[in-house]
């Protein structure tokens, strides 16, 4: 696809002067016309041109008013602006690179000119727009950090608008063990590449003192109040000689105690929606934010929490966005939209908390870097929904029985919390035995050339083994219930299955596709 033209705003008044610029600009570039300071200020909110050619005398509102309005207005304070006047004197120029113009062009001009200066101009913006991607591609690389993808029952959501495409606020997860992670939300104070570099900066120093504490206490993960203190104490002279500080929030998730540990360091108040009351809690500690002299130890707070409780990390960019009327976003405004949305999934919260500061805005791009996480404890559906899965293919063969008894015993081995003992495990594998026997000898008529295929699901409350095959349908009912005399040979093979399972189930689809499904509840044992 052809790169579109870049796009130029022609402010100005005088009728000649714009015929003389458009015909100069008009096979290189797409233009537009403004003829006075207000609706120039309008346009470009609106459309973000790629360069403003400005005029400085103009009646109403002048040249160096406009810039000042386009400069302090995030949405269009990197539009280059050239001014383009007859006030050729030292003082109007030096005034005109104050106000934060790029050039400044007196007329009457050469149309070789204008062309140079716009051309250089537009080649520098595109430059620098590369340069700020490949940055903030960097940045994500090391600000951003990645959930735990192993620990059962959590939903993790990310939002990060850079206010300058690279920015430094920063987030990480670090797992503490199978049923427990950290997770650190700061915000360096500041914007841009060196906020970026400071906050790469700090979340290096997390990892490099859990490692020395990791090292000094094999036996103990470190409390979250002593993992901050440490990375205090060793970052407290840097952030002093750079005059900056960083607020943070550190949280612990323990999934076996159902327990929240936080370091609160100034940052903004975390959003605990409780899912069984219906209600929510703004969680906040006392300590001062990173860089702050005289605090040496942090404290940390414990908090229960239950399953579908929610948590909301977010920094002051969001809260702190401002609409046309300069009126905050707020604290009050998120909650409620926490409250209103919080049993979605968090991907789903994310996207609506997006949308809102976008619509509260009505901008694309924000004076202040903008970051929340947020944290779900899933709840167990009412079906006990399964959580480890496995699955096997076999031929339709006697001699993949052995397969079968390996797969079972492999996938019992592997789930975590097993409740089953070694001779409950053999009586399952004697009824997938019988299963698999079943469909190969009665259902495929002994042919080998046929299709098998296992599932394994597994929760804390039970099993589910399903077997699927493409012969002929079984009907359970029709089976003569054995005979231990002796006299019938037949029905032994389900009275096994349905003795050494809990649950049975057979059933067939449209498509011809039979199902055998055993169940075993693991919360009773055997």
């Amino acid at each position: 696809m052809k790169e579109a033209k870049p796009s130029v705003l022609i402010v100005d008044d005088n009728p000649t002067n714009i015929d003389l610029l458009v015909n100069t600009l008009k096979n290189d570039y797409r233009l537009s016309v403004a003829k006075n300071g207000p609706k120039a200020l309008d346009y470009a909110e609106r459309y973000l041109p790629d360069l403003i050619l400005l005029d400085i005398m103009m009646p109403g509102m002048n040249g160096y008013d406009v810039c000042t309005r386009l400069k302090s207005t995030s949405q269009t304070k990197d539009i280059p602006v050239i001014f383009i006047t007859a006030m050729s004197e030292t003082e109007h120029k030096t005034r005109g690179f104050e106000v934060g113009a790029v050039d400044y062009i007196t007329k009457p001009f050469h149309a070789a000119e204008v062309k140079a200066r716009v051309r250089t101009h537009l080649s520098l913006k595109k430059a620098r727009k590369h340069e700020i991607y490949i940055a903030s591609k960097i940045q994500k690389a090391l600000l951003l950090g990645q959930p735990p993808r192993d620990i059962d029952r959590i939903k993790v959501a990310q939002l990060t608008i850079p206010s300058q495409q690279v920015d430094g606020d920063f987030y990480d997860f670090f797992k503490v063990g199978n049923k427990c992670f950290d997770l650190v939300v700061g915000d360096v104070m500041g914007k841009g590449i060196p906020a970026a570099l400071l906050g790469a900066g700090v979340k290096s120093h997390f990892l490099r003192v859990l490692n020395e504490l990791g090292l000094t206490d094999k036996e103990k993960f470190p409390e979250p109040e002593k993992i901050v203190s440490s990375v205090h104490s060793g970052m407290i002279d840097h952030l002093n000689d750079l005059e900056t500080f960083v607020t943070l929030c550190y949280a612990r998730f323990d999934l076996e105690k159902y327990l929240v540990t936080y370091v609160d360091c100034g940052h903004m108040r975390t959003i605990h929606f409780q899912d069984s009351l219906n209600t929510y809690n703004l969680l906040q500690g006392d300590n001062m934010p990173l860089g702050f002299p005289g605090q040496e130890t942090f404290s940390q707070i414990s908090v229960p929490f239950n399953p579908g409780d929610l948590f909301v990390f977010y920094s002051d960019g969001l809260t702190e966005t401002k609409n046309r009327d300069n009126n905050l976003y707020g604290e009050k405004r998120l909650v409620d939209l926490v409250n209103r949305n919080a049993r979605i999934e968090p991907e789903k919260i994310i996207s609506n908390i997006r949308e809102d500061i976008v619509a509260f805005s009505e901008s694309e791009t924000f004076h202040d870097d903008i970051t929340c996480v947020i944290v779900k404890i899933e709840k167990e559906s009412s079906d006990h929904a399964l959580s480890y899965e496995s699955q096997l293919e076999i031929n339709s063969d006697l001699k993949e029985l052995k397969n079968v008894r390996a797969f079972v015993r492999k996938f019992c081995a592997s789930v975590p919390d097993f409740l089953l003992d070694s001779k409950r495990i053999s009586l399952l594998e004697l009824a997938v035995t019988e299963v698999t026997s079943n469909i190969i000898k009665h259902g495929y008529n002994k042919r080998s050339d046929n299709k098998i295929q296992l599932k394994a699901k597994a929760s804390k409350e039970k099993i589910a083994l399903l077997f699927y095959d493409w012969g002929k349908e079984f009907d359970s009912k029709s089976v003569t219930p054995p005979i231990f005399d002796g006299s019938q040979d037949g029905g032994f093979g389900l009275y096994i299955i349905a003795h050494t399972v809990d649950e049975v189930e057979y059933s067939r689809d449209d498509n011809g596709k039979n199902c055998t499904c055993l169940k075993i509840n693991l919360s009773r044992g055997y």
